[in-house]
């Protein structure tokens, strides 16, 4: 993996490999024109709102992404950070609060 591309593609892996009516994201524009500091994957899950900002290397989040990171986890939702070099975690922490939340709706 050479970027964050390759970050985000990986992501994508881990949501696309869950059941279709179980989950839905996207992957909001970054095209200069929509509110900044938006995650890259903003998403429910069986009702529960999910978002992650993927980043590579040494990258911070910005002061617009902190924001809007924390704005989510505030009012109920649930935030990644995912780097190139905490993929692995990311995939079993993402199974684990999948599991819980199957386990609770049933």
């Amino acid at each position: 993996m050479r970027n964050e591309n390759g970050v985000k593609k990986l992501v994508r892996a881990v949501l696309d490999a869950e059941p279709p009516d179980h989950i839905w994201y996207f992957m909001p524009s970054a095209n200069g024109f929509g509110r900044q500091g938006i995650p890259d994957f903003v998403g429910m899950h069986k009702g529960r709102m999910f978002a992650i900002e993927t980043k590579f290397g040494n990258n911070d989040l910005t002061p617009y992404q902190l924001r809007e990171v924390s704005d989510i986890i505030r009012t109920g939702g649930r935030a990644w950070i995912v780097r190139d070099t905490t993929l692995d975690g990311f995939r079993a922490e993402f199974r684990e609060w999948v599991d819980l939340h199957n386990a609770l709706t049933g």
